[in-house]
Order: C-alpha cells, then structure tokens, then sequence
C-alpha cells in the first residue's frame, strides 16, 4: 500500500511538471561537417576559326598587280584565334618552308594579329616574318576569356622565282600559360 501511494504521488508530480511545462521533451541533435575541395590546374583554351586558307591568283590584272607589289595579301580576319585561359599567357607563332614547285622560304610567309587587346607583341601589329623556331607573338600576364585574335596573312612574290604551281607552309600557333 505505501508502494502504492508512492507511485501514485509520483504519477500526480510527473502530471503536474508537464502541465506546467516545467519539464519539457529535448530533440535530439547531431552535427556533422564536410569540407568541399577542388584543385584548378592552369588551363588554356586555342581555338582557330578558318584554320585552312587558300588563295588562287587569277591571271591578268590581279597576278600582275601582286608580282609587282612584292606580295599578295590574303584576307583579314582570317584566320580568327581565340584565346582563353585562367592565368597569364604566351601565344607562340612558327610555320615551315613552303613545299611547292621551289623552296620557297618560310620568310617569305608573313603575319599580322590585328587585335585590339593590346596583347600584341614583338611588332607582330604590322606584318612580321614566320620563322621555322617561333616567336611570341602575344602574350599577357592577366587571364583572358575568349579574347579574339584576328590575323592576316601576306605572301612576298618574286617574278623570277615563283614559277606556276601550288605553295603551301603549315603555321603553329602554341598557347601556354605562364609558369608562375
């Protein structure tokens, strides 16, 4: 009987607790962390718009007009390089000696970057001459989101040594970023 007046007064103060919220139920909480990590390599981006150019001369006045010049120029804007990348840069630029019915030399293949990023460099602003080794032809120490790179090609023509027949040099362009 004293058991049961003690568990029965027991229930009663339980009662009495929760109803004045005196005693109140606690959530369980349980707390985790994550770390998110990811490494970004330097990268670049080269991309050549019209890579494949060919330029017939037509007999008569045009041909003519080009020996006598010294040269023919091909179109500009053509081809377009664009360049992206997420650190500083070098743009590289190197072409071979023509194939063709003579040894045409490489010097004689000349190009021009008109681009307004003023990344041009080494004076290839105006047309400069294509070496077998490379040269840096733009370059910039800031990172670069599709930055256009219009280009020219010209060219030199000599009456006595360009006989009839196909000339063709494969020109490299080469984008790096820098190693710092």
């Amino acid at each position: 009987m004293k058991l049961k007046k003690s568990l029965l007064l027991f229930v009663i103060f339980i009662i009495i607790l929760y109803s004045c919220n005196i005693v109140t139920a606690v959530e369980d909480v349980d707390t985790q962390t994550s770390v998110v990590t990811l490494t970004v390599p330097p990268s670049c981006k080269l991309a050549i718009s019209d890579p494949n150019i060919t330029k017939t001369l037509n007999q008569g006045g045009e041909i003519e007009a080009a020996f006598d010049a010294g040269y023919v120029d091909f179109s500009a804007s053509t081809p377009v390089l664009t360049i992206s990348a997420n650190k500083g840069w070098n743009l590289n630029v190197k072409a071979t000696n023509f194939t063709g019915p003579y040894s045409k030399s490489v010097s004689d293949l000349k190009l021009k970057d008109a681009s307004s990023s003023g990344h041009v460099t080494n004076g290839f602003n105006v047309f400069k001459p294509l070496d077998l080794n490379g040269q840096e032809m733009a370059a910039s120490i800031n990172p670069s989101k599709n930055e256009s790179h219009p280009l020219q090609y010209r060219i030199m023509l000599d009456w006595t040594n360009d006989i009839p027949g196909s000339y063709s040099s494969t020109v490299t362009y080469t984008l790096t970023t820098n190693a710092s």
